[in-house]
C-alpha cells in the first residue's frame, strides 16, 4: 500500500519545491518580459529617431546642394552677357567656359535656339547638334527644369573616360528670354556624377563609420544611386521606401533581400525653396542584432540570475518539506506492519507538531476500540457456535424422536431460536416455523406449498439455486449439505439480508427432504463491517505516518515497534529488561555524549504516568550516524481506567536541524548579495510596512535596514515623500505592477530613481510587493545631453533646423495669445560659396561662426536666432507692434556687417542679404510665413545683396 501511495500521489516535498521554483521562474520570466519589452521599445524608439534624423539631414543636404545648382543655372539663364543676342558667340562661350572652370561639376553647358540647335557650348561640344528630342529641352518649355540621373547619350563619345564606366548626368535647363519677354532658347546643363561623389565623401562616408550603419540614396523609381556595392543600380521595393515616397520621415523594422532584419530610418527629398526636388529617397539602416545587443545582454543576465535563484530556493524548500513529512512516512510503514499482522500496536509518537499529538490520540482510541470490538466478536462467535452446535444436536435428536412423537418434533422446531424451513425434492416448502415467520415475514400458511426459490432466494441467485437442485436430483449428492454457509436471503418485501444456514438431508425411501436452520446474522455482519472499516482506517493512518511509534505493556513488554522506530534505532524489537533499554537502544541525552539513565528513558517515564511533550533525545546507532529525536508520549488506560501500558512517538528532526543551519547560512549569503547590489531592494506588506530592505538603503539614505523592518513607508521616509508616492503604492498593492520615476534626496544629493513594483500574489490576492529602485540619474543626464545635441548646431551653438521648427511654432502660439505681431527673417552669407572655394572650408566655418555671433548680438534677448544649414540662418522676432520695428532690427543686423571679418588670410568684407516676413493677422500659416520670408530674401539678392527686403503679409 505504501508503494501504491507513492506512485499514485505526488510526494509533498518535491511538490512544494516544484511549486516554489515554478513561482520564481514565473516571476523571472515576467520580469524578463517586462524589462525586455520596455528596453526593446525604448532602444527601437531612440535608435529609430536617430536613424530617421540622419536620413532627414542627408535629404536636407542633398536638397540644399541641388538648390544651389538649381539657383545657379537659373541665374545663368538671366545673365544678359549669355542671353543677349547682341553678344558674340565667342564671348558667350568664354563666359560659359569660365563658369565651367569655376564649377567643374558641370560637364556641359550649352545654349540652344527654339528649334533645338546648339548655338554655343562649353569647349565647342555639340555645337550645331540637334537636341530638340532630348527630354531636358522639351521639358524646359513646360516649366519642368530638372531631370533625374541618366547615362550620357550624345556626350559619351566626347568626354574622357579612363575607367570605362558609364557616364551619368542629371540635367538642369531653363528657357532664356529676349528683351521683349519671349523665349528665344534654352540654357541647358549636364551636372556630372562628380557632384554625387562629393556628396558621398561629405555625407555617406562619415555615416558609414558608425557601427553597422549603411546609407543608401535611391532615385524616384527606387534604383540605388549611392550606397553599398551589392545594391548598386538595383531597384528596391522595401516598405520603408514606400513610406518615404508617401512623404513620411521615420523609422521601422523590416527584412532586406539579404535575409537580415534591419532598423531603417527613411526620408524623402521634398525640394528646397524654389527647387522642386528629384524625389530621391535616403534610407539609413542598422542590423537589429547590433541595435538590440545591449538589451539581449541584460535579458540573459536576468534569466540566469532567476534560474539560479529558483534552483537554490527549490532545494531549500524540498529539504524542509521532506523533514516535515517524515512523520507521515513513519506512520505509513507502521500501518503496513499492522496490516500484515507483524505488529499489534502503534508505538508512541512525540513531536512538537500539534497534528502529531492529535494523530496519536486518534491511534490510541482506534486501537482500543478495535481490541474491544475484536473481543466482542470473538465472544459473539463463540456464543453463536455454541448455540448452533446445541441446536444441531437438538435437531438430530428431534429427528430421531420424530418417529416416536410428531408433536414433540413440531414443538422443537417451533421453539427453535433459528428459522427452520423444510423443503421437499421439488423445492416446495413443507415446514415453516415461527422464527421463519419473524425473519422472512411470511406466515406459515402463506409459505407452505410455495417454492423456496420464489420465497426466500433473491432474484439474482435463483438461477444458481435451481441449477443446484437439479444437480442434486441427478447425483443425489451436494457439497453444501451438512455445512455452515453464509448466504444472502430475501424478506417478503424484497429486502436482502445475510444469513448463516445449515442444510440437512432427510432420505425417505424413494424421495428426500431438506431441512435448513437459518440464522439472521445482519447484526453480526454490521459489527464485522464496522470493525473492518475501523481496522482499514487504522491501517490507512499507520500507512501515512512517518513517526517512530513504540508501545509497551504495563509489564514493559514491547508490543509495537514500527518501521520508523526500527530505522531510527537500526534494530528490530527485542524483549530486554527495562534497566538495559538505554544501552540496547543507544539512548543518549540531548548533548549526544551522556548516556540516559533508566529513570530518564521517555517510555518508562510515560509508563509511570508522566505526560511527555517533545523531549529531546539522541540515538547513536552503532552502524549509522546519530539522530536527533523529539519524543512525546503518555500512559495507556483501559475503559475502566486501569493502566495497560504506554505509547511513545519519536520524531526524527536530524535533517530539520541541519536544514535550519543551512537555511540560516543561505539567508546570510542572500543578504550579502543583495546588500552589495547598487539597487534598492525591499518587500512591503499589505499594511505598507517594510519586511525586508537591503544594505543599499543605508548607503543612499543613511538608514540601517534593521531599523526599517516593521516600520511603515511613511515612518521611514516622511509624510511628504509618502504622499507623493502613495497612489503608486496603493495601485501596486492592488495587484498591478508599477513603474515610475521620482526625485529623491539623500546624503549624496538628489537622485533620479526608477521604481519598479512587482505584486506578490498568493491565491489570487496581493499580500505584498517587491520594490526595486535604480539610480538613473546619469542616464537621464545623458538623454538630456543627447536632446540638446540633436537640437543645437555644433558649429555656431545656435538652435538647428529641428529646434527652429519647434520654436517657430511656440512663438506663433505666444503671439496669438498676446495679440502681438511676429516677423520671420531668412538670412544667408553673400557669395559664401566663393569664400569656401577660394579660402577653404575651415575659413568658411570661421565666417559662419562669426556671422552667427554678429547676428545674435544685433537682436533682442527675446528673439531667436537659428542656423538651418550651410550659410542659411533665421531670426524669429516676437512682441512686435509695427512692421517698422522689424525693419529696424534688419538694419541693425546689416550695420553689424560693416566691420570687416578678420580671417587667417587677412581682413575680408562679408555682407548678408535678409528677407523679412511680417504677420499680425490670425491665424498665421507657418509654411506661408516661411515662403514669404524666402521670397523677400530672393528679392534682396536680386536687388544687389547686402540689403534687406520686407514682405508685409497684410498686403
Amino acid at each position: 500500500m505504501l508503494l501504491r501511495f507513492r506512485f499514485d500521489r505526488i510526494a509533498l516535498a518535491p511538490l512544494l519545491a516544484a511549486t516554489v521554483a515554478g513561482v520564481m521562474l514565473l516571476l523571472t520570466f515576467a520580469t524578463l518580459q517586462l524589462v525586455g519589452h520596455t528596453l526593446t521599445k525604448q532602444v527601437e524608439h531612440e535608435i529609430g529617431d536617430n536613424l530617421a534624423e540622419l536620413a532627414f539631414q542627408t535629404t536636407d543636404k542633398l536638397d540644399r546642394g541641388m538648390y544651389e545648382r538649381y539657383r545657379e543655372v537659373k541665374l545663368m539663364a538671366e545673365r544678359h552677357e549669355i542671353t543677349d543676342p547682341a553678344v558674340p558667340a565667342e564671348t558667350k562661350r568664354a563666359v560659359l567656359d569660365s563658369m565651367q572652370d569655376t564649377h567643374p561639376y558641370y560637364a556641359w553647358i550649352g545654349l540652344t535656339d527654339n528649334a533645338g540647335k546648339v548655338k554655343v557650348a562649353t569647349k565647342h561640344l555639340l555645337e550645331g547638334a540637334d537636341v530638340s528630342r532630348r527630354p531636358w529641352f522639351t521639358a524646359a518649355y513646360q516649366n519642368s527644369y530638372l531631370h533625374d540621373v541618366h547615362e550620357a547619350v550624345l556626350l559619351a563619345r566626347f568626354l574622357p573616360n579612363p575607367r570605362g564606366e558609364p557616364k551619368r548626368f542629371f540635367d538642369i535647363a531653363f528657357p532664356y528670354y529676349g528683351k521683349d519677354g519671349t523665349i528665344v532658347g534654352v540654357l541647358g546643363t549636364h551636372l556630372s556624377w562628380q557632384w554625387a561623389g562629393e556628396v558621398e565623401r561629405s555625407v555617406l562616408r562619415p555615416l558609414a563609420e558608425r557601427k553597422g550603419v549603411d546609407t543608401l540614396i535611391l532615385s524616384k523609381g527606387g534604383a540605388v544611386l549611392l550606397g553599398p556595392k551589392e545594391y548598386a543600380d538595383k531597384v528596391l521595393h522595401q516598405d520603408s521606401l514606400l513610406q518615404a515616397q508617401r512623404g513620411g520621415n521615420g523609422a521601422q523594422i523590416e527584412t532586406w533581400p539579404d535575409g537580415k532584419r534591419y532598423l531603417v530610418g527613411y526620408s524623402r527629398s521634398l525640394g528646397h525653396r524654389s527647387y522642386p526636388g528629384l524625389g530621391w529617397t535616403v534610407l539609413v539602416r542598422q542590423p537589429l542584432d547590433e541595435a538590440y545587443q545591449p538589451v539581449e545582454a541584460l535579458k540573459d543576465k536576468i534569466l540566469w540570475s532567476g534560474l539560479g535563484g529558483a534552483a537554490l530556493v527549490a532545494l531549500l524548500v524540498w529539504a524542509l518539506a521532506r523533514d516535515i513529512t517524515q512523520p507521515l512516512r513513519t506512520i505509513t510503514r507502521h500501518a503496513d506492519a499492522l496490516q500484515a499482522g507483524n505488529a499489534h500496536d502503534i508505538p508512541p509518537i512525540r513531536s512538537r507538531l500539534a497534528e502529531v499529538q492529535i494523530l496519536q490520540s486518534a491511534l490510541n482510541a482506534l486501537l482500543g476500540k478495535v481490541r474491544l470490538n475484536e473481543q466482542g466478536l470473538r465472544e459473539l462467535n463463540a456464543t453463536l457456535e455454541a448455540r448452533v452446535l446445541e441446536r444441531t444436536v437438538e435437531l438430530h435428536k428431534a429427528v430421531d424422536d420424530t418417529r416416536k412423537s410428531e408433536q414433540r418434533v413440531k414443538a422443537i422446531i417451533d421453539t427453535a431460536l433459528d428459522a427452520f424451513v423444510g423443503v421437499d425434492a421439488q423445492g416446495r416448502i413443507t415446514d415453516w416455523n415461527p422464527r421463519a415467520e419473524e425473519i422472512f415475514g411470511w406466515t406459515r400458511a402463506e409459505a407452505l406449498g410455495r417454492t423456496v426459490t420464489e420465497t426466500i432466494i433473491p432474484p439474482r441467485l435463483r438461477e444458481g439455486h435451481d441449477n443446484g437442485m437439479r444437480r442434486f436430483s441427478l447425483s443425489a449428492s451436494s457439497d453444501v449439505v451438512g455445512k455452515r454457509l453464509q448466504l444472502s436471503a430475501m424478506r417478503r418485501h424484497g429486502d436482502e439480508f445475510p444469513v448463516e444456514m445449515t442444510i440437512g438431508l432427510i432420505n425417505a425411501g424413494d424421495t428426500h427432504f431438506f431441512g435448513a436452520f437459518i440464522q439472521d446474522i445482519s447484526v453480526r455482519k454490521r459489527i464485522e463491517d464496522e470493525l473492518a472499516r475501523e481496522r482499514e482506517l487504522l491501517d490507512a493512518v499507520l500507512d501515512s505516518i512517518d513517526v517512530g511509534v513504540v508501545v509497551c505493556s504495563r509489564e514493559g513488554a514491547i508490543s509495537v515497534f514500527n518501521r520508523a522506530a526500527r530505522e531510527i534505532h537500526g534494530l528490530a524489537p527485542a524483549q530486554v529488561p527495562q534497566d538495559q533499554w538505554a544501552g540496547h537502544y543507544d539512548l543518549f541525552m540531548p548533548d549526544g555524549r551522556t548516556p540516559m539513565r533508566k529513570e530518564q528513558i521517555p517510555l518508562l517515564r510515560a509508563m509511570h504516568g508522566e505526560l511527555l511533550e517533545n523531549i529531546e533525545v539522541v540515538v547513536k546507532p552503532k552502524q549509522a550516524a546519530p539522530r536527533h529525536l523529539l519524543a512525546s508520549g503518555r500512559a495507556l488506560h483501559a475503559a475502566d481506567g486501569t493502566n495497560i501500558g504506554a505509547v511513545i512517538a519519536l520524531k526524527d528532526v536530524t535533517a530539520l536541524k541541519e536544514s535550519a543551519r543551512r537555511l540560516e547560512a543561505s539567508e546570510r549569503r542572500l543578504r550579502t548579495i543583495t546588500d552589495n547590489l547598487p539597487v534598492l531592494i525591499a518587500y512591503i506588506d499589505r499594511a505598507e510596512r517594510y519586511q525586508f530592505a537591503n544594505g543599499t538603503y543605508e548607503k543612499w539614505y543613511g538608514i540601517a535596514p534593521a531599523d526599517m523592518i516593521g516600520k511603515s513607508v511613511k515612518d521611514v521616509f516622511g509624510e511628504e515623500m509618502y504622499l507623493r508616492d502613495q497612489p503608486f503604492l496603493r495601485q501596486n498593492l492592488g495587484g498591478q505592477a508599477i513603474r515610475f520615476e521620482a526625485e529623491v534626496a539623500g546624503p549624496d544629493g538628489t537622485k533620479t530613481v526608477e521604481v519598479v513594483g512587482i505584486p506578490d500574489m498568493q491565491d489570487g490576492k496581493c499580500v505584498g510587493t517587491y520594490v526595486l529602485s535604480s539610480d538613473i540619474s546619469e542616464a537621464k543626464q545623458h538623454q538630456e545631453m543627447l536632446n540638446r545635441i540633436a537640437r543645437t548646431d555644433s558649429l555656431t551653438g545656435l538652435p538647428n533646423r529641428r529646434s527652429y521648427d519647434e520654436r517657430l511654432a511656440e512663438a506663433v502660439q505666444r503671439a496669438q495669445r498676446s495679440g502681438h505681431a511676429i516677423a520671420l527673417m531668412f538670412l544667408d552669407v553673400d557669395h559664401f560659396k566663393q569664400i569656401n572655394d577660394t579660402l577653404g572650408h575651415a575659413v568658411g566655418d570661421a565666417v559662419l561662426a562669426e556671422f552667427a555671433q554678429r547676428v545674435k548680438s544685433s537682436v533682442r534677448i527675446t528673439d531667436t536666432v537659428c542656423r538651418l544649414a550651410g550659410d542659411e540662418f533665421t531670426v524669429i522676432l516676437e512682441r512686435l507692434k509695427t512692421v517698422e520695428e522689424a525693419s529696424l532690427v534688419a538694419a541693425k543686423i546689416l550695420k553689424a556687417f560693416e566691420r570687416p571679418f578678420v580671417l587667417d588670410g587677412g581682413e575680408r568684407r562679408v555682407s548678408t542679404s535678409i528677407g523679412v516676413a511680417y504677420a499680425c493677422d490670425w491665424p498665421i500659416d507657418i509654411p506661408a510665413l516661411g515662403n514669404e520670408a524666402d521670397k523677400a530674401l530672393y528679392t534682396a539678392k536680386r536687388e544687389g545683396r547686402g540689403r534687406f527686403a520686407v514682405k508685409d503679409m497684410r498686403a
